[in-house]
Order: C-alpha cells, then structure tokens, then sequence
C-alpha cells in the first residue's frame, strides 16, 4: 500500500500531477483545489499523502488500473475519505467535484447548503441532499480549519498573545489530548488549540468523547461567525 509520495513535482494538470521520483514519473489523481494549489510548487520537491487503489473489475473484461490519488495533507485525505462513503460518489466523481478547498465543502455539509453543494461539478440537487443527509455531524471538525485561519487573519496574531496565558490541559485528560490532537492536525496552533480546548470544557463538563468536545468548537466557531455577520 502506497501512503504518500515524495519527489519532484514535475508536471501538473487539472486533474493529476507527476512526481519524480528516482528517476521514474509517478501520475497521481489530484482535485481541480489541490492541483491549483500546487502551482507555485512547480519543480519543486514535494510531499503528497495517497490513497492507492485499482481501477476496474478484477477478472473482468478489460484491463485493470492502478491508480494514485494525492492530497496535500493528511486532514485532505481523511475527509476524502468520508465523501467517498456516500453512495454513487467514486474517487474520481470525488476528485472531480472538489473545486474549493476542504473546509469550504465540509461547512457547506454541516450547514445543509444544498445550493453550494450542488454547484460543484457532477453534484445536483439529489447528490447534494444525499451527501448532507450522510455526512452532517462528520465533518464539522474539517470546517474547522477554515475558521481557525480567517481568525487568525482578523485578529492578526492578536490570537496568541491571549491564549499564551490560558492554562495548559493537563495531559491526563484523555479526551482533552485526544482532541487536542485533533486541532493541531488541522492546522491550529498549539496554544490557540489548548484554549479552546480549555473554554469548551469548562462550560460543557459533561463531554466525554474527544468527538463531541471537537463538534461543540465548531458550533462555537458558527456562533461566533454569525455574530460577526459573515
């Protein structure tokens, strides 16, 4: 199984990208957002984490496929991941509807945005409702890297300066570190994520899974953006 790839990226195309890689030229499946993303990046040394599968029917009529599909980060792939599950979207319909990063799709799901959703490529009203129906409730932790990003940029660095004096959670807290966990894989800072981490808890006491404490942030996150009138 083939987890990630690094190299030189040498080629890139709306839909896959090619990495050298020891002098041979892997293809890898990338979305429409992650293919832009990479631009800059153009004879540059890069690391994409993978899903590899085959495509086709083992023993059937034509020939099968292996296939690499390639995301900039481990949170990319996890959500992938989960809008794969949803019935009649395969990794390439996948690949094909992810025009905007993920956490612009993953809020769009948690928020029941059916018109977002089916604005994307090859996803109508009927699949907007079916990803929504399947996936709300899953995904709001992806959306929350999105919201951690806009507020660093409003408060430009104001964040840190406040949560350098919050009070670090104690490490036996399992649910705390899980969740902890969590946010630093998406991308939030350590101090940032602890504070928040530390405000949900000290007014939700009752939270018991690292999953609910990461559910109720968001929530808290969408509260506050509708304050904010955005």
């Amino acid at each position: 199984m083939i987890s990630a790839i690094t190299g030189k990226l040498v080629r890139i195309q709306e839909d896959r990208v090619s990495i050298e890689v020891g002098g041979l030229s892997y293809d890898v499946l990338v979305s429409p957002s992650t293919a832009r993303a990479l631009v800059p990046r153009r004879e540059q040394e890069v690391r994409l984490e993978t899903i590899f599968y085959i495509q086709g029917v083992p023993g059937g009529v034509g020939n099968t496929v292996p296939v690499l599909v390639g995301f900039l980060s481990e949170v990319d792939k996890e959500f992938f991941e989960h809008f794969i599950t949803v019935g009649g979207i395969g990794p390439k319909a996948a690949l094909k509807a992810l025009t905007v990063p993920t956490p612009r799709v993953a809020r769009a799901i948690e928020d029941s945005d059916i018109a977002t959703l089916s604005s994307l490529p090859g996803i109508g009203k009927q699949r907007a409702a079916r990803i929504v129906a399947e996936l709300r409730g899953k995904v709001g932790r992806f959306a929350l890297r999105a919201e951690g990003e806009e507020a660093e940029r409003q408060a430009g660095g104001a964040v840190a300066g406040r949560v350098a004096a919050a009070t670090a959670i104690p490490p036996v807290d399992e649910v705390a570190a899980e969740a902890l966990e969590v946010l630093l894989q998406l991308g939030y800072k350590r101090q940032e994520a602890e504070e928040m981490i530390r405000q949900v808890m000290a007014k939700r006491p009752e939270l018991r899974t690292a999953e609910a404490v990461i559910q109720e942030i968001y929530r808290s996150s969408e509260h506050a953006r509708e304050r904010r009138g955005t």
